[in-house]
């Protein structure tokens, strides 16, 4: 299916207004940190999380918001390099990228003259508590953390590097971050859901729970995660994760289990992903493409639908210093099994 097919006016999402992103150099030491945040959604959209990276954002900022520039001399050699079951492509995951963004507009701020039904659904499911989330390729926990805010429990995955240097503490630095007063006072002294309680350091985030462990796609998950927690789980996210072939397979082997093993929540897969050009186009052996997504997801017999998209302007530096402006688009997948279809 041509991926114009997934671009139509009806599911184009125009910036939300009243969310807010920033990010910010904060230099402790010699390695200096990149600050991202990012607002709640009204009647708390004066409160913000805030999230370490190693990079500066690529694609997450708009418009005027306050971007942050590193030098040469800035970067540093990655400590984690030899670090087991780590890559070229697992350290992406210290940065924010374009999908996160729209991810977070799409399932917690609502645009009701455009929002289709389902939706609607899904997001009055996350922000009613109701939701059990697993995030997987959290990141720096971006998405995670602020749906565990708005009111989801929600099991943030990646390898063990990212959750051991990224995760952790930005889940710590979020603990306790007071909501609706209401809310939070009532629910505070609550324990955490029995399908975290496995997980190291579940936290109380706002209105929800979050909790991380390890996951790596390549491996069976039932070797990963606990019995209950492969069988609690009603939606599976997934934001700019998969721009090689490869990790596309192995992503979509993971859902697959999860399906499977939570079948009786009829799971769904939410997945953001941000078209990138190769040089041979929808026919590169190596590069996902918006159109691989799409025949990858369904060869496996599961149906996709765009939830929302949006045009993105990326700001790319050459090897040369110079930075230079690309177009492209970024969307926001539904995909199901097809005993939900």
């Amino acid at each position: 299916m041509a991926t114009t097919n997934y671009t139509q006016q009806s599911q184009l999402r125009p910036p939300t207004k009243g969310f807010h992103c920033s990010e910010s150099i904060e230099k402790k030491g010699i390695i200096p940190s990149i600050i991202f945040r990012c607002n709640l959604p009204p009647p708390n959209d004066n409160k913000t999380l805030q999230f370490n990276c190693r990079e500066p954002s690529c694609g997450a900022l708009e418009g005027e918001e306050t971007a942050a520039t590193l030098t040469d001399e800035d970067y540093a050699v990655d400590p984690n390099f030899f670090d087991s079951g780590y890559s070229m492509a697992g350290s992406t995951g210290f940065k924010v990228w374009t999908g996160s963004r729209l991810m977070i507009e799409t399932l917690t701020w609502p645009q009701c003259e455009i929002d289709p039904e389902r939706l609607v659904g899904i997001r009055r499911r996350l922000l009613g508590g109701a939701a059990r989330v697993v995030e997987l390729g959290a990141g720096v926990g971006v998405v995670g953390t602020y749906l565990a805010a708005v009111g989801a429990t929600v099991l943030l995955t990646d390898l063990a590097t990212l959750v051991e240097n990224a995760i952790d503490s930005n889940l710590l630095q979020n603990e306790g971050i007071a909501t609706d007063s209401d809310d939070y006072d009532t629910n505070n002294n609550n324990p955490p859901p029995s399908w975290l309680e496995s997980s190291s350091k579940c936290r109380r985030i706002g209105k929800g729970w979050a909790a991380t462990t390890p996951l790596d796609w390549t491996c069976p998950i039932d070797e990963q995660l606990t019995k209950e927690q492969s069988e609690s789980i009603d939606l599976v996210i997934a934001s700019d994760v998969v721009f090689l072939v490869s990790m596309l397979t192995s992503l979509l082997d993971t859902v697959e289990s999860i399906f499977k093993s939570s079948s009786h929540n009829n799971p769904s897969f939410i997945l953001s992903f941000q078209r990138r050009d190769a040089k041979d186009g929808e026919e590169s052996s190596s590069f996902t493409t918006v159109n691989r997504i799409i025949s990858s997801v369904k060869k496996r017999g599961w149906t996709i639908d765009c939830l929302a998209w949006r045009p993105v302007t990326v700001r790319k530096e050459e090897c040369n210093g110079d930075v230079k402006e690309e177009q492209s688009e970024v969307f926001v997948f539904d995909i199901n099994p097809c005993w939900v279809a």
